[in-house]
């Protein structure tokens, strides 16, 4: 599985895409030269990553409770706005940590505390 980004900067030849990811992963040595390519599924998303930016802290100091005072518990890779917490293990664990909040009052490590989530220190959880 492959994931190229793109942008205004850097677009992508989507007529030589194929060719160009093939042969790239075979330079890198993650797909074998001889391997055989039973499929090739090519997907765009137009907004696919959720994008920091220096005032991001302060909206969601008032996007996220407006949201929550309508039962609205906006988390995961793209609704909790959060990019260094994003990846598919932490947009899980945002979905049990809001739950376990919402249940028993316990605090959202992974979204609350990106940094002590990322650096592999066990954090206290309420």
């Amino acid at each position: 599985m492959a994931e190229i980004s793109e942008s205004a900067k850097k677009p992508v030849d989507v007529t030589s895409l194929k060719e160009w990811t093939l042969r790239a992963m075979r330079q890198d040595g993650i797909l074998p030269k001889k391997a055989e390519i039973v499929s090739f599924w090519h997907r765009r998303e137009e907004y696919g990553y959720p994008t920091p930016f220096l005032g991001r802290d302060e909206a969601l100091k008032s996007v996220l409770p407006e949201l929550e005072r309508h039962r609205v518990y906006s988390r995961g890779r793209f609704g909790a706005w959060k990019y260094e917490v994003s990846n598919q293990d932490h947009s899980c664990m945002q979905g049990v940590e809001v739950v376990d909040k919402l249940l028993k009052g316990e605090l959202e490590v992974t979204w609350a505390r990106a940094r002590s989530v990322n650096s592999g220190v066990l954090v206290g959880r309420r």
